[in-house]
């Protein structure tokens, strides 16, 4: 039954990045209606134990560690915390990433180290948590699902965004070195790749704006748990047989012309004929 394979019931997931009630906390929240044993790390313990009371609301396993993922001692340790507590890595889902706003800036004077911060938080962390786990699943014996969070960044280019984009795009890389090396091992390793998704950290409020959604496809910003069920779907069973692949969860955003104004009507002809004969009445 399709139903059964989406079950993860008895396995352990991990969530890094956790905290902040955005995508981390929905994916541990849909792994523990899932049957999944979860472990939330996160680097602040407020946004954890909130991120606690919602897996918990939901009747979930919940195990809250606290680790600066960049650093691989407290990565390793919070890792086998995790296989101590339930016995066994099945499950990882990366969700760390960003970049503080004084990254955004000029590409002829960006300094290196602002490259390397950024590197450092979306690139180096999802190494270093995959290593541990994949280690830990290599031991069981029993292979696992590894999901790593990106972002379209990934494939466009942006004025000042030079940064992000690029480890966005490493991860998406090291996704499928990943997936190539570790496959003979049973262990699967994809990308959700997100659009705009409304989080607490997320620009704007719930109400609609035109000038930003009309953008997409589907003329709005998507929600966390959207996201979370297609990290689902590659974690579980369903996706047994996908690996090294990049799942794009953006309302549409990538197959829609950046040209086209909210009324689909190209920006260049805007006082055009087009908009003439298109325009209702």
């Amino acid at each position: 039954m399709i139903g059964d394979r989406l079950r993860l019931d008895d396995r352990t997931v991990v969530v890094a990045g956790a905290g902040g009630g955005g995508i981390g906390t929905a994916v541990c929240k849909a792994a523990a209606e899932l049957g999944g044993n979860v472990v939330g790390i996160d680097s602040d313990p407020a946004a954890l134990r909130a991120a606690e009371q919602a897996t918990t609301d939901s009747n979930g396993t919940f195990l809250g560690l606290i680790a600066d993922v960049r650093v691989k001692e407290e990565v390793d340790t919070a890792i086998a915390a995790a296989v101590d507590a339930f016995g066994s890595m099945d499950g990882l889902v990366h969700v760390v990433g960003g970049q503080r706003p004084e990254h955004w800036q000029s590409l002829d004077r960006f300094p290196l180290k602002d490259l390397n911060a950024v590197f450092e938080l979306n690139v180096s962390s999802a190494l270093l948590t995959s290593q541990a786990v994949a280690g830990r699943m290599m031991a069981c014996g029993r292979g696992g699902s590894i999901v790593h969070i990106s972002s379209i960044a990934a494939f466009f280019a942006a004025p000042f965004n030079m940064a992000y984009g690029l480890a966005k795009a490493g991860l998406l890389s090291l996704t499928r070195s990943m997936a190539t090396e570790w496959g003979p091992k049973g262990i699967r390793v994809n990308a959700v790749t997100a659009g705009t998704i409304r989080t607490p950290h997320s620009r704007g409020d719930d109400a609609a704006d035109p000038d930003r959604d009309g953008v997409l496809a589907l003329r709005r910003r998507g929600t966390p748990e959207e996201l979370a069920g297609a990290v689902m779907f590659v974690l579980s069973d369903l996706g047994s047989f996908v690996t090294g692949q990049t799942i794009v969860v953006d309302g549409g955003s990538m197959v829609r012309p950046s040209y086209l104004g909210s009324d689909d009507i190209p920006v260049f002809m805007q006082d055009g004929p087009l908009r003439a004969r298109l325009s209702p009445g």
